[in-house]
């Protein structure tokens, strides 16, 4: 199957979901990585003395390096304002994730959940176009079948700091749809993803994403109940 993810920066891909790719496409999916932006607005370029356009480069660089580590059939980075989405008319965006979806005719597409997974801005409201999108399909869209929502459970333990103030994953356990469970081989490759963000490695151990992630990739299905938690965004889709 085709499973496409969706996020507003490079590095979402490998904050988290880098393993459950590697098995996915061990498993024979086409794997298909669509960003919205260039991520260049980030701190971190503060410390390297790059403007928001030249940390958007390297970090467009780093991300190709990623697609390379985990063999990601096909990606796109788009050139939209880091950290300024929320701005924009949402029209735009939903018109321009639209011809995206179109061209690649995804199975699967994955996406952050309500709260963004950090309450980054950005990522809140490309869940909200997106979610639009899936309960809004168009005859066209017929291809897509499901819609995921990458996420972490809530333990109630600070993941990123902003400032020194802690902000909390809040997904609770009882709306995790479908549990990956990573061999070492996927998660020695979410390592490798990682190690492909030269400039983001403070940020790598800062996050403790390594270990928080474990050997468990959970996420949410939109519009899907089933009586026992998937293995797989796959399992049992109704094509």
């Amino acid at each position: 199957m085709k499973i496409m993810y969706i996020f507003p920066h490079p590095d979402d891909e490998s904050f988290g979901p880098a393993g459950a790719i590697h098995q996915q496409i061990l498993q024979g999916n086409e794997v298909i990585l669509l960003t919205l932006t260039k991520g260049g607005a980030t701190k971190v370029r503060y410390h390297l003395g790059l403007s928001v356009e030249e940390m958007g480069l390297v970090r467009e660089k780093e991300m190709h390096q990623v697609q390379i580590t985990l063999g990601i059939s096909e990606m796109t980075i788009l050139d939209y304002e880091d950290g300024n989405l929320s701005k924009l008319n949402p029209l735009i965006l939903e018109n321009e994730v639209t011809k995206w979806i179109k061209h690649y005719q995804p199975t699967v597409i994955i996406t952050y959940p309500v709260h963004g997974g950090s309450g980054h801005h950005d990522h809140i409201t490309l869940h909200h176009i997106i979610k639009r999108l899936y309960y809004n399909r168009s005859p066209e869209l017929v291809f897509w079948k499901r819609l995921a929502f990458f996420t972490v459970i809530d333990t109630e333990k600070p993941m990123f700091l902003d400032g020194g103030v802690p902000r909390v994953i809040q997904t609770r356990k009882e709306d995790i749809a479908v549990t990956i469970i990573l061999n070492d081989a996927d998660v020695n490759a979410m390592k490798q993803a990682l190690l492909c963000y030269k400039t983001y490695q403070e940020m790598v151990k800062t996050t403790n994403v390594i270990e928080r992630i474990g050997n468990e990739t959970h996420f949410e299905l939109a519009d899907e109940e089933f009586n026992e938690i998937l293995s797989s965004v796959t399992e049992l889709i109704n094509t």
